[in-house]
């Protein structure tokens, strides 16, 4: 993650390709700490896996969709590490109900009551009302969601001129096919029903009607068809009809399922197939957006290759929690000179 940026007064081409910038980062951010919690249940088939399971292949369409954003907006997707426990640039979520963790100072850990309420954050959607209200003619940041961080990257776009982009097409990414909404970015269409895609999966847009009435559950948080993530794995339950935060409320209503225990230890050297396998993955994302994946035998056999590195990253993070230890992602060395 980078520094937190002084807020601008207006809308410039610049600060439009920063918010795309750090719209990948984010979606980059959530996938070694869902992966985390996802690998410390320790039964590997229970409802609570395969509904983090579901987010996370969502995650991966949103990395790729905020990727292809960057290069339309005529700037490169940075895929450098997370930090966590550090700000966020441009978001800074403020849920009273979730204690106002967030991004602000998460850590990796098991799937227990904290981490579950820093997910929640993670995934709050902009219309809850303890939100305050963003007018986005102007940069408003920090934000209180991902989805106030789109909506005003939507905007600015607007406020400058579309025509101020190229919308370049070249090493864009669509691996996931007959989708409804578009995963290649060639117009401000695209781009809206893209950042669409993402934010009702991921934050979710809550039933008029239910605002008023919490509890909330699941079914107060529906993707509408369109937006829905269409080839996800056939669970008895249908997650891709519910957005992240629903599904993660549906765990918080459950009793949440045993996992490992584990202490911070990260020159344990069961980290270091996790820290290749993770520095490898981050070096294949970059070179796809930066040459097509030409030096990994193409973008298909690159995605293919990123497909079988997720698998084990998820091995490698469950050998960590079943060693005894939480898992490191990063190399403690690597990540201060980053």
């Amino acid at each position: 993650m980078t520094e937190i940026p002084e807020i601008a007064t207006v809308w410039t081409k610049a600060l439009i390709q920063e918010h795309a910038q750090a719209a990948t980062a984010v979606e980059l951010y959530t996938l070694p700490f869902y992966i985390t919690a996802m690998t410390s249940v320790a039964d590997k088939n229970s409802e609570a896996c395969k509904i983090i399971f579901s987010v996370i292949i969502e995650e991966m369409l949103h990395l790729q969709l905020a990727a292809n954003l960057c290069a339309a907006l005529d700037t490169s997707p940075c895929f450098k590490p997370p930090k966590y426990g550090t700000e966020v640039p441009y978001i800074k979520p403020y849920d009273q109900e979730t204690g106002e963790r967030g991004f602000l100072n998460a850590a990796l850990g098991p799937l227990d009551d904290e981490t579950l309420n820093t997910m929640l954050d993670i995934e709050n959607p902009e219309e809850l009302p303890e939100n305050h209200v963003v007018d986005h003619r102007t940069p408003q940041c920090p934000y209180s969601s991902i989805g106030e961080m789109y909506d005003g990257l939507m905007v600015g776009i607007k406020q400058i001129g579309v025509e101020q982009f190229s919308w370049n097409t070249q090493y864009q990414q669509a691996h996931w096919p007959a989708q409804n909404f578009p995963q290649i970015i060639a117009s401000y269409a695209d781009a809206r029903n893209s950042v669409q895609a993402v934010t009702n999966q991921g934050e979710g847009h809550i039933l008029t009607e239910m605002l008023n009435s919490p509890p909330w559950t699941e079914q107060s948080f529906p993707v509408p068809p369109f937006y829905r993530l269409m080839n996800e794995p056939k669970d008895p339950e249908p997650y891709n009809g519910y957005a992240h935060f629903g599904r993660f409320l549906k765990l918080k209503s459950s009793k949440l399922p045993e996992v490992y225990k584990g202490v911070s230890d990260p020159l344990h050297p069961v980290h270091k197939p996790l820290q290749q396998n993770f520095f490898q993955l981050l070096l294949m994302l970059e070179t796809l957006w930066m040459n097509g994946g030409a030096n990994f035998g193409g973008s298909d056999v690159l995605w293919a290759s990123i497909h079988s590195v997720m698998k084990k990253l998820t091995a490698n993070s469950r050998a960590c929690w079943k060693a005894g230890v939480i898992p490191s992602w990063f190399d403690p060395v690597a990540l201060l000179q980053s």
